[in-house]
């Protein structure tokens, strides 16, 4: 979800936002749709969806992979066991294969949801309760009629027994209640969280016969019984699985799905090496592929096929902000505790140089949270922004009212010895010595030892250059490679020193930031705030975004949590992240890519036999 945007539209996008009115979300009466801020684009009469082929033909196989790890659960909602790719969503918002919620994020839009299992929704006048009524159409897989008594029960039980997030992210309801057959209302802890009536709709509705006899908070291979366009067809732990079209799909006439879900079958391989994943691309064992390593993307894909126009290679933009790679030093580890070492290690880190020998110039410097989005933290502080960060003056790093945080940068020669001076100055005054050659805690004697946990093999060749560097400044960093169900029970359990985590922010920051940021989310398991992080003018900035009620407000205060992210070094700086690569075999048509970039694309997606036939002539060549 990578974005790109010149300054001009930078520009234009600060004046639209400052124009937009104050929070105008329908209220008082049932609508089909919802909008934070104006009203939807698409009225209750349109017939298929702009980014949708409303003519486009069924059939034809849809194959992709999933590469290092496995799977051995249908239940995407727990934090136990690894779950089936597909289960929950592709990937991206709007695409919905197997579980459904009970309204859909809008593609070409900000912050603007649809009804998909509800008919209406509506909100009251005074924001501080929300009522869904469910379409009488909408049914799970077996025939029998959805209810509100699921949508209750879905609720309660990933408050109860779902992954941690769930408790947080849905922290503001108080309750849910079945006011018919048809229609449940959620209650609000006040009616200041502008965006939970949104939120409230990406609730993923269960089946609760199903889930009654089986135990959310446990893995399970059980077929659940799902409502979406596919049923779990074929599967094999740690092979593939295939999705089947359900010919009997409750919303198949539906406006939101008209021309989409075109695929007969939905066929995902699992791959454990990232490098026998690309061979098996090649040879076109399976027919999209999204690429993250740059050196593959920029030298090893097929020239002839490439050039022949058989495989194509996109660069897909999104209105996102760039995502961010980084490491998380475990705050919750005293050795990471002091701004002043988190500082000094990422001055050992040389992204000019591993971008030009590792990625082809490819990456961009991490200078921001939000980067090339207008939520980006540029020049000083102005405005709202400033009488933000007023409020924390003498609390806050002085340096959020002066210019953005840079990241270190070097001349890419490979010689880092300015950073690395500078870094041992901060070590010294954050009382660590060298002796011997190693560098300790001059109170203690604690040698300074890094272990960076890491699951795949593929940031190797960043990391260890990064190590040499450390060792340079008298730090043993060691590289701790585990499989993927390791992996995750480490970083559940807050058991690692450094990890590599990639941040990917929307184009509208909203309550996801508490389980990144909060105090709240630093010690629960489970949580995305991996880091730690405890920062008591963070969570209230934090919560000013929540509860803004203009645009305006909004981007104000996601400049101030850039400011106090990056000025307090929360986050070692890695990299930013190029356009989304995606690569595929032509056998595809396709609508032109949304907004929001791969948000809800392969849903559009149909085979096209001519196409195929093409290919498969011109490989027999060969």
């Amino acid at each position: 979800m990578a974005r790109l945007l010149s300054s001009a539209v930078l520009a234009l996008g600060a004046v639209l936002s400052a124009a937009l009115p104050a929070h105008a979300l329908v209220r008082g009466k049932p609508v089909h749709g919802i909008a934070l801020y104006g009203e939807p684009k698409l009225g209750p009469d349109t017939k298929s969806l702009p980014t949708a082929n409303a003519n486009a033909p069924k059939g034809g196989t849809l194959r992709m992979a999933s590469t290092g790890t496995t799977f051995d659960s249908f239940n995407p909602f727990s934090i136990k066991g690894n779950a089936v790719a597909g289960i929950a969503e592709m990937g991206a918002d709007s695409y919905f294969l197997f579980n459904e919620p009970l309204m859909t994020r809008s593609q070409e839009e900000t912050l603007v949801s649809y009804c998909l299992l509800c008919q209406t929704v509506e909100v009251a006048p005074d924001g501080t309760w929300e009522e869904f009524t469910i379409r009488p159409e909408a049914k799970w897989h077996d025939g029998t009629p959805i209810t509100a008594d699921d949508v209750v029960f879905s609720f309660q039980t990933l408050i109860e027994k779902g992954a941690p997030q769930f408790r947080l992210y849905f922290g503001d309801v108080v309750k849910a209640e079945k006011k018919s057959d048809k229609k449940v209302r959620f209650t609000f802890k006040s009616g200041n969280n502008s965006e939970l009536p949104l939120i409230m709709g990406e609730l993923m509705v269960l089946n609760k016969a199903f889930w009654t006899k089986h135990d959310l908070g446990e893995s399970t291979l059980d077929i659940p019984v799902g409502s979406g366009p596919y049923r779990i067809d074929k599967f094999e732990p740690g092979r593939f699985i295939t999705y089947k079209r359900d010919p009997n799909y409750w919303g198949s006439k539906l406006y939101l799905n008209v021309g989409a879900y075109n695929f007969d079958e939905i066929r995902i391989d699992y791959f454990r090496d990232e490098d026998v994943s690309f061979e098996a691309f090649k040879a076109r064992q399976y027919d999209v592929r999204l690429e993250n390593t740059s050196a593959r993307w920029a030298t090893q894909y097929p020239k002839d096929a490439v050039d022949a126009g058989l495989m194509k290679k996109d660069e897909v933009k999104s209105a996102s902000p760039r995502g961010a790679q980084t490491f998380a030093a475990n705050l919750r580890r005293a050795k990471f505790a002091d701004k002043r070492v988190r500082q000094a290690i990422s001055m050992a880190f040389d992204f000019d140089w591993g971008n030009k020998n590792l990625s082809y110039g490819l990456f961009y410097p991490m200078d921001s949270f939000f980067k090339d989005s207008e939520m980006e933290a540029t020049g000083k502080p102005e405005g709202e922004e400033l009488a933000i960060l007023e409020k924390y003056r003498g609390k806050a790093p002085y340096q959020v009212f002066g210019e953005p945080h840079k990241a270190p940068r070097t001349d890419g020669s490979g010689n880092n010895r300015d950073n690395l001076v500078k870094a041992r100055d901060l070590l010294t005054a954050a009382g660590w010595v060298t002796k011997d050659g190693a560098l300790v805690n001059a109170k203690t004697g604690e040698k300074f030892e890094i272990e960076f946990l890491e699951a795949s093999q593929g940031l190797e060749k960043w990391l260890n250059p990064f190590i040499r560097n450390l060792a340079r400044l008298g730090i043993k960093g060691t590289i701790r490679l585990v499989d993927q169900t390791q992996y995750v029970n480490r970083i559940t359990n807050h058991d690692f020193d450094v990890m590599i985590y990639p941040v990917r922010q929307s184009d509208s920051p909203g309550n996801e930031q508490r389980e990144y940021w909060s105090s709240g989310a630093a010690d629960r398991k489970g949580s995305r705030n991996f880091a730690g992080i405890k920062d008591p003018a963070l969570d209230e900035i934090i919560e000013g975004l929540v509860v803004a009620n203009t645009r305006a407000s909004l981007v104000a205060h996601a400049r101030a949590v850039d400011r106090v992210l990056t000025w307090n070094e929360y986050l070692i700086p890695m990299y930013s992240l190029p356009d989304t690569w995606l690569a595929y075999w032509d056998v595809f048509g396709r609508q032109p890519y949304p907004r929001n970039g791969l948000s809800g694309t392969f849903a559009s997606w149909w085979y096209d036999p001519a196409k195929a036939a093409k290919l498969d002539a011109a490989r027999g060549k060969k």
